[in-house]
């Protein structure tokens, strides 16, 4: 996963775009900035920024 890949999460379905990509560590798992394009089952709309978990995110780019 990369800054500018397009990402769907798999709780919300929403549709977002990957804006930085924070590494894992020892202590931490990977960690990714999302902007958000759609509003979802979430209280996060379209525009507003998130860090998410690596693990919960679907990049769609590599599959369409």
């Amino acid at each position: 996963m990369k800054a500018g890949d397009l990402v769907q999460h798999f709780l919300t379905d929403q549709i977002g775009i990957v804006l930085t990509v924070k590494p894992e560590t020892p202590r931490t798992f990977a960690s990714v900035r999302v902007v958000w394009t759609t509003q979802g089952q979430s209280l996060f709309g379209p525009g507003t920024k998130e860090w998410c978990d690596e693990r919960s995110l679907e990049v769609l780019n590599e599959t369409r």
